[in-house]
């Protein structure tokens, strides 16, 4: 009968221990979603020591084995309260100096380990019999009871800290709370009952009673999800928003990231945890440069498959107590928005009839071009161009026709031009034409370029052959003097007048010296 009892006892102390083990690795391997975790698992694994050390005591009947055991079991037990207040301090985003917490751990440690040499831990031990058990009785030195102190101040003010907060906490807070309150109430009545005498056969219930309490706090932190980044709401936000978004440390290297992610950025296919992610999300680095300025939004372009799709980036420090600890990335694909947003620029800033720039963009470009040139230096020019007769031809075959003819002599004019001119239906039957880094002379041949390319233009309506004709003013910046964009045009609107005053189908020049426009002879 006595054996059986001390293989119970036994029994049930290791099993405590393989179960604070399996916890151990448990916790372990959620540190990166819940970072405070790792506390849980230094604390399982220093318990599970503790629990097989005293397994093995109990079975001893030598003093010496008993002895080794005891030795054993100061392995884990020193750290156990400091890892207490400071899983109950990242509860609830305290600052902790942690060498304070293991100073007195720390010197339990060594002390107990170095007794032989000083006996300030214990000055002498008995190996007593309490039938069925052989226990330890040890004369406490001031070392000891220094850790006894430390282990009961720590295991108090733990649990005034979550009882003291309940009240602020919210209610998904308020379970975690009771849960690392009623978790350090088994220690405290355990060790107090060992010290007195009134456990069974004096045995030291720490070991049992601990194991209960580790799984409460690991209950708190694992099932609750105490110390995620963003408790519980990572399954109802994180895994269910539609933007795609990832969190990385203060590396960019991935940590995590949310369906949406993989849905909407296939290249994460091949991205692990642990690895950069601004180089494979974004081909073009432009990632890199949101890291640079967090307060800001950008957009930038990925490519998903065949597609080029845009994207919004914005990124967010994550900080505990304004020390960051990584970054939350989110995408959010604005694909249609840009287009939308495009066409509606385009159609702003587009004539609807030809389809070239209209009044509005041509005088925001001039504007900049001017502004260019007065700061910087430089020269651009101004082209003025009329459909000689358009009204004649309205009147005579219809707005239709009139139309048509518009179109095509847009169409024609556009091929004369360069890349960086900007053609523009100004009103009516004429077409503003800003020609940068381009003065008078290069002006004119542009100018005459123009006007042969019109007058070999032929409109076929009802029938009949539509021949058409462009005068054409120009006036060009000179750096010399400070005339603005309103004063180029109406330069050239004047030299246009001197062209048909002329005879039409001409180029007139304004000469901004004689104050007045020079008329080019026409060649068809």
């Amino acid at each position: 009968m006595s054996v059986s009892i001390v293989t119970l006892v036994r029994l049930l102390y290791s099993a405590s221990a393989l179960a604070l083990l399996l916890m151990s690795v448990v916790a372990f391997g959620r540190r990166r979603r819940a970072p405070e975790a790792f506390i849980v698992s230094l604390l399982c694994a220093f318990g599970a020591i503790y629990c097989f050390g005293s397994a093995q005591e109990v079975a001893q009947t030598r003093p010496g084995m008993a002895l080794v055991w005891m030795h054993v079991q100061y392995l884990g037990i020193p750290w156990l309260p400091a890892l207490w207040v400071l899983l109950a301090r990242k509860h609830y985003r305290l600052n902790t100096r942690i060498w304070l917490l293991m100073a007195v751990p720390l010197i339990t440690f060594v002390g107990q380990l170095t007794n032989y040499f000083h006996r300030l831990f214990y000055s002498s031990f008995q190996f007593v019999p309490r039938p069925p058990f052989w226990i330890i009785t040890l004369h406490r030195g001031p070392i000891s009871w220094l850790f006894l102190t430390y282990l009961y101040s720590a295991l108090v003010y733990g649990t005034w800290l979550y009882i003291s907060r309940f009240r602020a906490s919210s209610r998904l807070l308020r379970m975690q709370s009771l849960l690392f309150a009623f978790s350090s109430l088994p220690p405290m009545s355990g060790y107090l009952i060992y010290l007195c005498g009134w456990s069974p056969w004096n045995l030291d219930l720490g070991p049992l009673l601990f194991a209960v309490s580790v799984v409460l706090a690991y209950i708190a932190v694992i099932r609750y999800e105490c110390f995620d980044l963003v408790p519980k709401a990572r399954s109802l936000v994180f895994e269910s928003i539609r933007d795609a978004a990832l969190v990385t440390d203060l590396q960019h290297r991935l940590v995590d990231c949310n369906p949406a992610a993989r849905a909407l950025l296939p290249c994460l296919a091949n991205v692990r945890e642990g690895q950069d992610v601004t180089s494979v999300v974004c081909e073009s680095g432009n990632l890199k440069q949101v890291f640079r300025d967090p307060n800001h939004t950008q957009e930038t372009d990925i490519r998903v498959g065949e597609e080029s799709r845009r994207f919004e980036v914005r990124v967010l420090p994550l900080r505990v107590d304004e020390q960051q600890f990584g970054w939350a990335i989110t995408f959010a694909d604005i694909t249609s928005r840009a287009r939308l947003l495009h066409e509606l620029r385009r159609d702003a800033e587009t004539d609807e009839l030809t389809g070239v720039a209209n009044r509005r963009c041509f005088v925001a470009a001039i504007e900049i071009e001017c502004a260019r040139c007065i700061r910087h230096g430089g020269v651009f020019s101004v082209l003025i161009v009329d459909l000689d007769h358009y009204k004649a031809i309205n009147d005579r075959y219809g707005h239709v026709a009139g139309d048509t003819v518009l179109s095509a002599a847009a169409d024609r004019i556009s091929l004369c031009l360069r890349r960086i001119d900007l053609l523009s239906r100004y009103g009516g039957d004429e077409f503003a034409i800003l020609l940068p880094e381009t003065g008078m002379e290069g002006a004119t041949e542009a100018a005459e370029r123009i006007r042969r390319a019109v007058a070999k233009t032929t409109v076929k309506k009802a029938g009949k052959s539509i021949f058409l004709t462009a005068s054409i003013g120009i006036a060009a910046h000179d750096p010399a003097r400070s005339a603005d964009w309103m004063q180029l045009l109406d330069e050239a609107d004047k030299a246009l007048y001197q062209a048909k005053a002329a005879g039409r189908n001409r180029v007139a020049c304004w000469n901004k010296d004689a104050q007045q426009a020079r008329t080019l002879a026409s060649s068809a």
